[in-house]
């Protein structure tokens, strides 16, 4: 089957043509370089060496075809790599044109060769990288063709770079370490922030629950406890609460706590976790400096550590205010960038623990940080705002002008009232039908009739609302 194949490849000489140029891959081929090849005699068909050999030579031949077709179209070949090609364009008009193409452009599609097709186009393009700023002279020009001193500033620079930033690393690094030792200290953790406060304390429940759980062999309740704390609490909630103090706070010592705990809470979960993926913690736990010892033989979690319940019901009230915020901004399809006025409400222990977290809640709920405001009694526009209550005693009042178009939110309210109302008529008029209810399959009746309750329901949650948006429009 084999020699039936080739031989019929060589019967068909079949050609590429592609812009202009040919690549004949046919016996041809073979023959003009025959004098060059010495063809070993054996027992088997001719044609088996010659289409070997003429597989051999096609690439050689596509690129002198290759070589002579660019050639012809005034392009020239690079001395340092034969495969690459360039062009100089010598007419005024199209060098005109050319010339709109932009630098970095050019680089770019150098770039994308580099990584699809031509990895060793990797040189090259370091050193047209160097004029991204000024295609007529390099960046780093004026040391780098100092004949007695070819040595580039870059290489020197990148180092330093490298070592600064990597002692600073392990400065920090170190500090970050030491300050997660005080954790099972009980008044550092009192005297630590409501998020970290509440972060650790969870954590170390964690630790005892999880500890209790693996001792009794209840490894589903583990995967399940640390699953719901490092997804619902850690990254849902703590990571984007210390956002607040990486990246908005001026105080450097919150920012070193939050880093601090980041650290802490990560180590400790991936204690708690490498019994069910050994390969995955380990690597993770590699990554992090400093790490003289493997994961499998570090020490087990600390048990019994001190915990805050206090601050764990203070922030649970902190969320139950976020979550109410959210769920209004939804509701009244509020923009997600933008930000929107506050009154928060409470008596003046709530006001005391919450206004300290003023810019965790503004950063959370998507709050103007200037009009965020925290009072023990209800605002002037109470009558134009929409009211939340959060939990007992925590309330907050939303001006609704600032969240939505009044005019055109009534206007949109009216228009799917209407169209609702329209629908409920049809689902009534079938269950007022005798020949529907009597004829029609039970599941099929029962099902209209869920719908009907169901539009009724969304009809006077909407007549409410409009309602509501109309007083607003008047009172304002």
């Amino acid at each position: 089957m084999l020699l039936n194949k080739i031989k019929t490849s060589e019967e068909k000489k079949t050609d590429v043509v592609e812009e202009g140029i040919e690549f004949p891959l046919t016996k041809r081929v073979m023959e003009e370089d025959s004098a060059q090849v010495e063809h070993e005699q054996v027992d088997h068909d001719e044609g088996i060496n010659e289409s070997l050999y003429g597989l051999k030579q096609s690439p050689r031949k596509w690129y002198k075809r290759f070589d002579s077709y660019m050639l012809k179209i005034n392009f020239r070949r690079c001395l340092k790599d034969c495969c690459v090609y360039y062009h100089v364009f010598e007419d005024e008009k199209e060098l005109e044109e050319k010339s709109k193409v932009p630098y970095a452009s050019v680089v770019g599609y150098l770039m994308c060769a580099m990584v699809c097709t031509r990895p060793n186009l990797a040189q090259a393009l370091s050193i047209v990288s160097g004029y991204m700023a000024n295609p007529e002279r390099s960046v780093d020009a004026d040391y780098t063709w100092d004949l007695d001193k070819r040595r580039s500033t870059i290489n020197w620079r990148a180092t330093l770079q490298s070592v600064t930033t990597l002692s600073m690393t392990e400065v920090e690094y170190i500090a970050l370490v030491e300050a997660g030792k005080e954790f099972d200290n009980e008044e550092f953790l009192l005297a630590a922030p409501l998020p970290e406060c509440w972060v650790v304390s969870k954590l170390h429940l964690l630790i005892d629950t999880v500890t209790t759980s693996y001792d009794k062999f209840f490894f589903g309740d583990v995967g399940r406890e640390t699953y719901d704390f490092f997804w619902s609490d850690f990254a849902d909630w703590y990571i984007e609460a210390s956002k607040a103090r990486l990246y908005n706070s001026g105080n450097d010592s919150d920012t070193l706590l939050a880093q601090a705990v980041l650290l802490y809470i990560f180590e400790n979960i991936l204690k708690l976790l490498h019994p069910f993926m050994p390969f995955v913690t380990e690597e993770l736990w590699q990554a992090l400096p400093k790490r003289k010892e493997a994961l499998i033989v570090s020490s087990w979690p600390q048990t019994s550590l001190p915990r805050h319940l206090n601050s764990i019901k203070r922030f649970e009230n902190l969320q139950a205010l976020t979550r109410a915020i959210r769920n209004a901004r939804a509701e009244y399809s509020v923009e997600p960038v933008k930000r929107i006025s506050a009154s928060i409400v409470a008596n003046e222990e709530v006001l005391q623990y919450i206004s300290k977290e003023k810019e965790v809640l503004a950063l959370l709920s998507r709050l103007d940080l200037q009009n965020v405001h925290f009072t023990e009694s209800p605002p002037g526009d109470a009558n134009a705002s929409v009211h939340l209550v959060a939990s007992e005693g925590l309330e907050a009042f939303l001006p609704l002008a600032d969240m939505v178009d009044l005019s055109a939110e009534v206007q949109r309210l009216s228009k799917r009232l209407s169209k609702m109302q329209s629908e409920y008529d049809g689902l009534v008029a079938r269950l007022n039908s005798p020949n529907f209810v009597e004829k029609a399959p039970e599941d099929i009746v029962r099902g209209v009739r869920e719908k009907a309750a169901e539009a009724e329901e969304k009809i006077n949650l909407t007549k409410n609302r409009l309602d509501f948006l109309k007083s607003t429009v008047l009172v304002t």
